[in-house]
């Protein structure tokens, strides 16, 4: 249980990193607040895992997979991250123990 306490830690800590990336680089152009969609954060990172992803994709998942997953690879990098956090720290928290 400790374990993926501290993975919802590590994803909600690398959505405000990602948030972080967003709004210095926002900052730095000039413009609006421009949320970075998981597909180029992932580009950034490393551009041929995320070709071998999509690709993997089309060739093993039924028909409604790629698009799904197209759909959240548009969302925004930190938003994903976040929910992901969430979740697991919802799912995984301590349990309070009652003492009859």
């Amino acid at each position: 249980m400790v374990v993926f306490r501290l993975i919802a830690v590590i994803f909600i800590v690398a959505g405000l990193l990602v948030l972080g990336y967003d709004v210095i680089s926002s900052i730095k152009l000039g413009q609006g607040f421009h949320a970075l969609p998981l597909s180029d954060l992932w580009s950034t990172i490393h551009a041929g895992s995320l070709e071998g992803y999509r690709s993997w994709v089309t060739e093993t998942i039924p028909n409604p997979g790629p698009s799904v997953s197209e759909s959240i690879l548009g969302f925004p990098g930190f938003a994903v991250f976040g929910v992901i956090g969430v979740l697991l720290g919802l799912l995984f928290q301590k349990r309070s123990r009652y003492d009859d």
